[in-house]
């Protein structure tokens, strides 16, 4: 397997408090409504991206707790776990205009690493990277 999109999902990226504990509070809110999260990346303790197993229930979690968040569509990416396998991919993404505006990874074996890549063009990737 060289590479396979494995899924579409929701990233949220919540406005967080720059203070000792506020990404404790955001994980806290999550585990109390059973909502697992599957990737996570933060900016400087200003904000947090996740990607978790239940869109609906984090939405209404974050709106509750009135954080401040938005959403956008990212693909789940399933690469060899090698090196290069990344900068093959950005490089026809690249070709093709799509601009990746995050990445992170999601999990990895000895065999595969899936990341989570968010675009500028959903669909555009995902004709890039069915090639």
């Amino acid at each position: 397997m060289k590479r396979v999109v494995t899924g579409r999902l929701k990233e949220f990226d919540v406005s967080l408090e720059n203070r000792p504990g506020s990404l404790a509070d955001l994980c806290d809110m999550m585990a109390q409504a059973a909502v697992n999260i599957k990737a996570i990346a933060t900016n400087g303790g200003h904000s947090a991206r996740l990607v978790t197993s239940d869109e609906t229930t984090t939405r209404e979690v974050l709106t509750k707790a009135r954080l401040p968040w938005s959403e956008a569509d990212v693909l789940q990416i399933r690469l060899t776990d090698r090196p290069g396998e990344l900068a093959k991919i950005s490089r026809m993404l690249a070709k093709e205009r799509v601009n990746i505006d995050s990445v992170y990874l999601l999990g990895a074996t000895g065999e595969w690493t899936d990341l989570v890549l968010k675009v500028n063009d959903t669909a555009g990737a995902l004709k890039v990277l069915s090639r």
